[in-house]
């Protein structure tokens, strides 16, 4: 069975690609099958992956093809797929921005990316497919989230993180997106960029009540991230440090969670 899970925060800065990057990688080295769909026009999980279609391809026309952008519209297929790290990726181009145009002037559309992912849900090809959309509560997000299972949250521990976390939540699991996608659930979050301070803490007791339970803590390390993303290298297989091991943890306590066990 494959399940499809939305990275998502209307909330930018909050390690949202970051998150969605390092997790698919984890899996990946534990031997799951993993497929990683950048549905974001920024494309910076595609480039710290090291995917720049925008650079590989002059032609906006050819780059657009590179994304999910003609399945969702049914004009083309799904892209083909770039082998990273051990896992499989879809990668995103600034020309996705088109595809926002698109989806505003037929909103039907919103379901597009469900239809094409079908296919792949049906072949059984993955074990997961992780989609990191844009920050946003726009139509992007909705083509994300409806498309998806689960929906997983990273939130930093400060205001900005838990206003946006709790606010999406309720949406999901009785709001907006719960009316357009009933069978969504909100994953327990993982708590981003946390610093070591009493404010952090109180916030992130918060989260955890909020929610009952959270898939762990990724600490804030500067050195770390910027560098990982400089090097179009995922964490867990860039270091093999504390940040990995975090990252691995959450990756162990999101298979606990959806009920699937660890293959190595």
């Amino acid at each position: 069975m494959t399940l499809i899970t939305t990275v998502h925060s209307y909330a930018g800065g909050v390690a949202k690609s970051a998150t969605a990057r390092d997790l698919s990688a984890a899996l990946a080295q534990q031997g799951h099958r993993v497929l990683l769909i950048d549905a974001d026009h920024q494309a910076d999980l595609s480039v710290s992956l090291g995917v720049d279609v925008d650079e590989m391809f002059a032609n906006a026309d050819e780059s657009f093809a590179q994304t999910i952008g003609p399945a969702v519209l049914g004009t083309g297929p799904l892209p083909d797929v770039h082998h990273v790290y051990g896992l499989d990726l879809m990668p995103s181009s600034i020309t996705l921005y088109n595809l926002e145009k698109e989806l505003k002037s037929d909103v039907s559309m919103v379901v597009g990316l469900r239809y094409a992912l079908n296919e792949i849900r049906a072949a059984g090809t993955y074990d997961f497919v992780f989609i990191d959309t844009n920050p946003t509560l726009g139509d992007m997000a909705t083509l994300a989230l409806l498309a998806a299972d689960r929906v997983l949250l990273p939130i930093p521990p400060n205001r900005k993180g838990l206003r946006a976390g709790s606010f999406i939540r309720s949406r999901v699991e009785k709001g907006h997106y719960h009316r357009l996608n009933p069978e969504l659930q909100v994953l327990p979050p993982v708590i981003t960029q946390a610093p070591n301070t009493t404010l952090a803490r109180q916030y992130q007791a918060e989260i955890e009540s909020l929610f009952g339970q959270i898939l762990g803590v990724v600490r804030h390390r500067p050195g770390l991230y910027p560098t990982a993303m400089e090097r179009a290298t995922p964490v867990p297989v860039f270091d093999r440090g504390d940040g990995r091991a975090e990252i691995m943890a959450v990756a162990d306590a999101f298979l606990q969670t959806v009920g699937a066990a660890r293959v190595s």
